[in-house]
This record gives structure tokens, C-alpha cells and sequence, in this order.
């Protein structure tokens, strides 16, 4: 197996591995090794940040100083709208609710799941509660 140490993962391979992570029960440890990553503190550092700042967390950061304000090219400003509605079909605007629904889809499974764990932890402490009054009742 080779390292990717130096390797840059693509924004949707991160996605990837961030949602495989939420949808199931595997931990970092046991994901990394199934994906052939070396070092599960990635995976941890990508969860982590795609819960701060969702899905643009994942994104490659662009490399370099800003640009200044004078090398900046003056934006102007658009002339009202006529029509009554108008829908923003940019690629930029739907790759955005792209992004936001993928988020959401993954948070809704994420919460479905902490949700499951909780009423499962909470079925078993009230087994071993019953379970420790019947011992009690037998020893009497």
C-alpha cells in the first residue's frame, strides 16, 4: 500500500469519506484502514470541520496572497430587474444548494443515527434497571 502523505484529496473524496463516516458505525480507525489511509486523524479533522462549517470546509484553499484593492476589477453594479420573479440559475448559486442539501442530508442521517443510540442506550438502561429490581426481589 502507498502513502498518499503528499497527496492531496479531492473536495468529493472528502465528502466521501465524511459521509461514509456518518452513515454508518465504523470508527475513524476502522474507516481509515478500509480506505487505505494511513493516518485516521484526517478523517477526523474533515468530520470535525464539515460539522463547523459544512460541505466549503472540504474545499481546496487557495494558495497565495489576496490581491490587493487596486488590482481588484471594479464590479458593476446590475441594472434592476424587470421581471416580478426572477430565479438565480447560476452554476455558482446551484452548486450551492447543492451543497447545502448534501449537508443536510448528511446531518438529518447524523442526527436519525444519535437518535437510534440514544432510544438503544436508554432500552438497555432500563432493562438493567428491571433487571437489578428483580434480583432484589428474589434475595428478600
Amino acid at each position: 500500500m502507498r502513502s498518499r502523505k503528499n497527496e492531496t484529496y479531492s473536495f468529493e473524496y472528502k465528502l466521501h469519506v465524511v459521509e461514509l463516516y456518518l452513515s454508518s458505525e465504523v470508527s475513524y480507525q476502522e474507516l481509515a484502514l478500509s480506505l487505505g489511509m494511513n493516518n485516521p486523524q484526517t478523517i477526523t479533522k474533515w468530520v470535525n470541520d464539515f460539522r463547523i462549517a459544512g460541505p466549503d470546509a472540504l474545499r481546496p484553499k487557495k494558495k497565495g496572497r489576496k490581491k490587493t484593492l487596486k488590482n481588484r476589477v471594479k464590479k458593476t453594479v446590475p441594472k434592476e430587474n424587470t421581471d416580478t420573479t426572477s430565479v438565480d440559475t447560476s452554476i455558482k448559486h446551484i452548486k450551492e444548494l447543492e451543497d447545502e442539501l448534501l449537508k443536510l442530508r448528511i446531518e438529518n442521517a447524523y442526527l436519525k443515527e444519535l437518535r437510534r443510540l440514544r432510544l438503544e442506550e436508554e432500552a438497555l438502561l432500563k432493562k438493567q434497571r428491571e433487571s437489578s429490581t428483580v434480583s432484589e426481589e428474589s434475595s428478600n
